[in-house]
């Protein structure tokens, strides 16, 4: 394998973590190989410079990569803009990336995992992304592949196509048209549904809030394309950000995601090519991501809302 994907992490003033995700990173397999990219926004807050300020300081002792490049903003973006900005910047000069959140560790293989996937993969047209996490599910004892595939799309840590992801229209407000056009088929609103039950919920509340997400665009760009993500059946990644230090993620007391398993075998396995969707995974996966029936009828009676022009607030 001698086509490495850069990796790129978007960070503000989350220093521990994000120190904590670089130590992990450069001590996976390869890391040697890789270019590694810092996206440092700027502070909003007066909140945010003490933790920007301790960030900024370790960036220049950062070693273990090929190359290390880091391109401070010079005004706030924000999460999203830092975000897309940043695959925007990479896709100029590269084919393929790795994204990570500031808040990851690392399993020692990340890195020649995600990497042997963009290239066994690259030629599927119906996958979209190779992620490197894997959710905190039980998977069928009779399961003997080493991934699976499954609508849904994890940033915490996943390999992306130029190719692929510039077909995804993030851009308003033809994103948001998407969706509306999207919802006023309620046989494929339920069969989208039934992948995760928050699906629903993240296509509204981007209406209500005139803003595109990132995982909620790829999920619907995936589901009405046909195509899947790569996960897999043991993660290499695991998630510290649940301890209310970010913008997406609040505080979990039993913090499941920072306790998940890693792999730690060797990495002489084979990632199938012509691999297929497996119904009983998906069906693991729609019961892990189920919802109570109040709240399932709260989205449908404002799903009626939105198809009637009434909802959200805004458009009245």
């Amino acid at each position: 394998m001698n086509n490495f994907a850069p990796v790129f992490i978007p960070t503000l003033n989350r220093h521990e973590h994000f120190k904590r995700c670089v130590e992990s990173l450069s001590k996976c397999a390869h890391a040697e190989k890789t270019d590694l990219f810092i996206f440092l926004d700027y502070p909003l807050k007066d909140s945010h410079w003490e933790g920007y300020e301790h960030t900024k300081a370790y960036l220049p002792g950062i070693k273990g990569f090929n190359k290390v490049t880091v391109i401070a903003r010079e005004r706030n973006y924000g999460a999203v803009d830092n975000f897309f900005k940043s695959v925007e910047y990479l896709f100029k000069r590269y084919d393929r990336l790795i994204c990570s959140e500031d808040d990851n560790v690392f399993a020692p293989d990340f890195l020649f995992f995600v990497n042997k996937g963009l290239d066994v993969y690259k030629n599927r047209e119906d996958i979209f992304s190779v992620s490197g996490y894997q959710y905190p599910i039980e998977m069928p004892g009779n399961y003997d592949k080493e991934v699976y595939l499954w609508q849904g799309f994890s940033a915490w840590g996943v390999g992306i196509w130029k190719d692929k992801w510039e077909k995804v229209d993030f851009q308003l407000p033809g994103a948001l048209s998407n969706i509306r056009l999207f919802l006023k088929n309620y046989k494929d609103v339920y069969g989208f549904q039934k992948i995760a039950n928050h699906y629903l919920s993240a296509m509204i509340t981007m209406l209500e809030k005139n803003k595109v997400s990132g995982d909620g665009t790829v999920c619907l760009h995936q589901y009405v394309n046909s195509m899947y993500s790569v996960f897999p059946t043991i993660s290499r990644v695991r998630n510290m950000g649940h301890d209310g230090s970010g913008t997406g993620c609040g505080i979990m007391e039993d913090d499941i995601f920072a306790k998940q398993e890693l792999y730690s075998a060797a990495q002489d396995y084979n990632l199938p090519v012509a691999i297929k969707s497996d119904t009983y995974i998906n069906h693991i996966m729609s019961r892990h991501f189920k919802i109570p029936a109040k709240s399932k009828i709260k989205i449908f009676a404002k799903l009626l809302l939105v198809n009637a022009g009434l909802w959200p607030k805004r458009l009245q």
